[in-house]
């Protein structure tokens, strides 16, 4: 099986406070997985740095693609706790992607090295070439490219829709936002159907024990 990336965007809006939300990613949903599942290499949240909603974003590099379906990952969305299942229903948005690793120009970062800049690409057509197009870029540090097979976004006092998503994100991770008026980062977000920019709020160690 290939590797994985899940990312997810979301957005407490008026029906959740912000505190409850933090509290509940920060010290429920993250340490369930980075603290349980070896399978999650990296952990991370990121907070919009383009003044674009949904607000937050999370990231995780998958060892496998057959967690998503393993038990032991499957679990925790189907025996919420209390907490979580009052909460989810209220966020006005939780847009879950479920990705398939496509390449990376390098392997992903201990938690300590996470980026502190990520921008996200995405759309329908499949990206070419070799993945580094932004590596000129004052401030690169990585891209890697991910197929979305599946999604899941939902939000409170509207119908759940299925697989709306795009199909493919391009990741690109920087030191800094000098990237944003490069020529590269224009030419390389240029028809995207979804272009958004993130800087790091958190990142987390998996801290499984056999």
């Amino acid at each position: 099986m290939p590797a994985g990336y899940l990312w997810v965007l979301s957005e407490p809006g008026t029906t959740a406070t912000v505190e409850e939300f933090q509290d509940w990613y920060d010290n429920e949903h993250v340490p369930l997985r980075m603290n349980h599942i070896s399978e999650f290499v990296t952990g991370a949240r990121y907070q919009a740095a383009d003044s674009l909603l949904p607000g937050w974003s999370a990231a995780y590099d998958i060892q496998d693609t057959s967690l998503f379906t393993d038990p032991k990952y499957t679990v925790l969305r189907a025996n919420r706790s209390p907490r979580e299942g009052a909460l989810v229903v209220r966020l006005e948005t939780l847009d879950r992607r479920t990705c398939e690793t496509i390449d990376a120009t390098s392997a992903p970062p201990k938690a300590e090295e996470t980026a502190p800049f990520v921008a996200t690409v995405a759309g329908d057509v499949e990206p070419k070439g070799d993945g580094k197009e932004l590596a000129g870029v004052k401030g690169w540090i990585r891209s890697h490219r991910h197929k979305i097979y599946d999604s899941l976004n939902t939000g409170a006092g509207r119908a759940p829709q299925q697989n709306i998503a795009p199909k493919f994100v391009t990741v690109h991770e920087f030191s800094s936002e000098d990237y944003v008026d490069s020529k590269e980062y224009k030419d390389a977000t240029e028809g995207a159907s979804e272009v958004r920019r993130w800087k790091l709020y958190r990142a987390w160690p998996n801290t499984t024990t056999a």
